[in-house]
């Protein structure tokens, strides 16, 4: 077993000096590891969405590997390598491919294209079995509301899923704010304010990948459905949201309903 990628989020702590950490949870085809600062490292499968602060394995599923971890195994990061000397691991990090998941702002953003496509993932979503949380009319009622914390206290660490449903779908409203206007002052206060309810009120895996996408920084399908909503090509706005909906039981979905909640919000 070797590890084939990384995230650039988190190259600074894999060259760095060695730090200890615990295994934090582990799952069928994945693992998170904690260290100090709050800084959450996930491990996955190589068919497994790319995070933003993730490690991908070379294999597609390696479940005896994750069904042996145990939340509060010892684990070493850092120069280069990661060990787990509790189950025999110690996986070389100094070959590995990097992805970039920050969102990148086009120069000339084709705002038009990118609110014909919200229109579409509108139609796209209203196909869907899914049972949303919210229920749609409190969804209407936030589209029409510009006060983002009282959104963030509404939405934050309530719902469904590993990451409640609320936290994704902040998620999607910054992922979004990026895209539309890239790292102004306004988006990033924006972010900050909504940081600032999910340090109080949900855990610290959700707090994790919220502080990222506060950052711009977001799971590699996200990435792709924004860079296809800019474009006018159906095909690949239709694989590109396949993708995102398959983040998870009810992640995907609500990721979707976030990037629908950014637009609505942006004149």
């Amino acid at each position: 077993m070797r590890v084939s990628a990384y995230s650039e989020c988190i190259g600074t702590a894999i060259r760095g000096i060695p730090q200890h950490g615990l295994v934090h949870s582990a799952f069928a085809t994945a693992a998170n590891l904690l260290f100090a600062n709050a800084f959450m490292l996930s491990l996955n499968t190589a068919d497994a969405p790319r995070m933003p602060n993730g490690l991908q394995l070379s294999t597609s599923s390696d479940t005896a590997f994750f069904a042996s971890l145990r939340p509060g195994m010892p684990v070493l990061l850092g120069a280069e390598r990661l060990v787990i000397e509790a189950v025999d691991c110690s996986l070389a990090l100094s070959l590995c491919e990097q992805w970039n998941p920050h969102i990148e702002r086009p120069e000339e953003l084709d705002v038009e294209a990118l609110r014909r496509n919200g229109k579409r993932l509108v139609d796209y979503l209203a196909t869907s079995h899914h049972f949303p949380w919210p229920p749609q009319e409190r969804i209407r009622e936030l589209r029409l509301s510009v006060d983002i914390s009282t959104m963030a206290q509404y939405l934050c660490g309530r719902g469904n899923g590993l990451t409640p449903s609320g936290d994704d779908i902040l998620a999607g409203w910054m992922a979004v704010k990026w895209l539309l206007y890239g790292s102004t002052l306004a988006v990033r206060e924006a972010c900050q304010q909504i940081m600032a309810v999910a340090r109080k009120q949900t855990h610290i895996l959700s707090q994790c990948w919220l502080g990222y996408a506060a950052e711009g920084n977001v799971a590699w399908p996200m990435k792709v459905l924004l860079e296809a909503m800019s474009q006018e090509d159906e095909i690949q706005l239709e694989q590109a949201i396949q993708m995102v909906l398959s983040m998870g039981a009810t992640s995907g979905y609500d990721v979707l309903q976030g990037i629908l909640l950014g637009l609505a919000h942006s004149p």
